[in-house]
């Protein structure tokens, strides 16, 4: 990787301005009146106040009615020549406040300790918690207090709301910041080239835009609500948008925020407004947890339809598995017992070695272990990087084609659906005729095209320091292609689960053929998902066993 470059002292300007104007550039169309205002305004300004106005956005500021607040005097930026100035300018705009009139407890977050003590109108011991001294001033007369704090300049940040539809517009999300512009200013993160074409935006109505921003405004609700009482959940669930056709990120999005509050639900054993609240979910564990609730109330035929249902037509792989388990351990007293007969459970070829202690990883000392230089037997630390490294290269170009929705910026490691149930249907075509390549020998033509022209671009799947041409090699080599198209499959079947859980070792014997090794340190137990990939090892005949590592005395 190149050396990291040294950024100009006003990177962040341009990086506000480039995303504004890609905003603009594609989606102006949708865009409210106030947010053309917004973006002219901005525009207009000289350098020095643009400067500041990016510097206060993209700080936190203490939040009031009236905007995020600054002290001016705290304000310092060596690359703004002229300060009062830019903040003349900001207030004649209408991008800056100053001194807004604030209820004093809005204003006291601004201040020290030290400094609300020296306002007091009456002496308070420096002993006071920083609360009871704010406590003790609101008693106090509110505006003699409010004109000694507003002796100096205090400044609201105006039209942030506005920036906000920007970044969502431009991120997908309100979680991200212009961090992504600067890691690759410094070089610490190339990305791939893909289309960005407005029809294949993921924004396509200002409805849509309005949604997702109502269901931002939601989120932070919800936070408050929780540490509340049910009245307060099922209000906050009752505001949430009802989501777009078409739009899967705002309906994951809508899920996720409805489980979170069904569960707290649960939890104050409000029991009908969570089951409800889960009926309204697609994703899991909204129908587990209709299950326990309704063998919870009495409702065991309930809750077996429900795991019948699940088994069905699952979600993904683990909630079959609970169906199974759970209909199992319910079933077990009713006369329904003989339908539900206990899940049968993988036990792979499972060894104990006695080592002897050090600091080193478990998993180093266990490959050091099986590794023998005498005989030339190879083993290798590779856990969940050596499959979906190839798997990645192998499925570069698909993963990055430019899909309705999939891109909605210039900065992402990965398509916005990656981590999704829709992933591979969006993509399935494609999918299965790269799989059916690879299944005549493309495999390493495949793989070794991508790897010589894609190193160090970034991808989800690809962690590049650790796949060495050597390692690639061997394992092209060895593994039989059947054995990485039956992986594969279940990786792009349900890629947010099973990318995790995989053996930490490869081990390549001398003599031919190879051996995948789960490593369990003394008290370590084997967790779900690895022993959902053991028993899929076991089905599709890929060698594996478990080493469990003992200390020696």
């Amino acid at each position: 990787m190149a050396e990291p470059a040294e950024l100009t002292p006003d990177y962040y300007l341009d990086n506000f301005r480039s995303l504004v104007e890609f905003v603009v550039s594609r989606y102006g169309q949708l865009l409210s009146a106030q947010e053309r205002w917004f973006y002219q305004t901005f525009r207009r300004l000289q350098p020095d106040s643009q400067r500041l106005y990016v510097r206060l956005l993209s700080r936190k500021g203490v939040p009031s009615s009236s905007g995020a607040l600054f002290r001016q005097r705290k304000l310092a930026y060596s690359e703004i020549g002229d300060l009062d100035a830019a903040v003349e300018e900001l207030i004649e705009a209408g991008l800056l406040l100053r001194n807004p009139v604030l209820p004093l407890r809005e204003l006291l977050p601004l201040f020290t300790k030290n400094e609300l003590l020296a306002h007091s109108l009456e002496p308070l011991t420096k002993s006071l918690k920083r609360p009871a001294v704010e406590q003790a001033l609101c008693k106090q007369d509110a505006s003699t207090i409010q004109c000694r704090l507003t002796s100096e300049p205090l400044l609201a940040a105006q039209a942030a709301e506005h920036f906000d539809t920007f970044k969502l517009l431009f991120f997908g999300n309100l979680n991200q910041d212009l961090t992504d512009y600067v890691l690759r200013d410094l070089g610490l993160f190339r990305y791939e080239h893909y289309p960005l074409e407005r029809e294949q935006l993921p924004f396509q109505t200002r409805a849509q835009v309005e949604q997702h921003l109502r269901y931002y405004q939601c989120l932070q609700e919800a936070e408050a609500a929780l540490a509340a009482d049910t009245e307060a959940i099922t209000t906050i669930a009752g505001e949430l948008p009802q989501g777009i056709d078409g739009d899967g990120t705002l309906q994951r999005r809508l899920d996720r925020l409805r489980l979170t509050l069904a569960r707290q639900l649960e939890r104050l054993n409000a029991l009908e407004e969570a089951e409800q609240l889960y009926r309204q979910c697609r994703r899991p564990p909204a129908r587990e947890r209709r299950a326990r609730i309704a063998v919870s109330r009495g409702d065991i035929q309930g809750g077996l339809a429900l795991c019948a249902e699940i088994l069905t037509a699952p979600y993904n792989e683990a909630e079959a598995t609970f169906a199974e388990a759970f209909a199992h351990r319910t079933a077990k007293k009713t006369e329904s017992a003989r339908a539900w007969p206990a899940p049968k459970k993988h036990k792979p070829v499972t060894e104990t070695v006695m080592l002897a202690p050090s600091e080193e990883r478990v998993e180093m000392l266990a490959a050091s272990h099986l590794a023998a230089p005498s005989t030339g037997d190879q083993c290798h630390y590779v856990e969940n990087t050596l499959f979906n490294g190839v798997l990645g290269l192998a499925i570069w170009d698909i993963l990055f084609a430019p899909i309705p929705g999939a891109f909605f910026n210039p900065f992402q490691i990965a398509p916005s659906d990656f981590r999704t149930a829709d992933f591979y249907p969006q993509r399935c075509a494609a999918f299965e005729q790269r799989l059916a390549e690879l299944e005549n020998g493309d495999l390493d033509k495949w793989v070794w095209r991508h790897f010589r022209e894609k190193r160090g671009i970034a991808n989800p799947l690809v962690f590049w320091e650790a796949l060495p041409e050597t390692l690639l090699e061997q394992a092209l080599e060895r593994i039989p292609t059947e054995h990485w198209l039956a992986i594969f499959r279940r990786l792009l079947g349900d890629i947010a689960h099973h990318r995790s859980g995989l053996p930490d070792l490869i081990l390549f014997p001398a003599s031919a053929g190879y051996e995948l090794v789960e490593v369990k340190g003394p008290g370590d137990r084997l967790q779900q998902n690895q022993q959902r990939w053991l028993a899929f090892f076991a089905k599709h005949q890929i060698p594996h066993r478990v080493l469990h590592v003992e200390w020696q005395p």
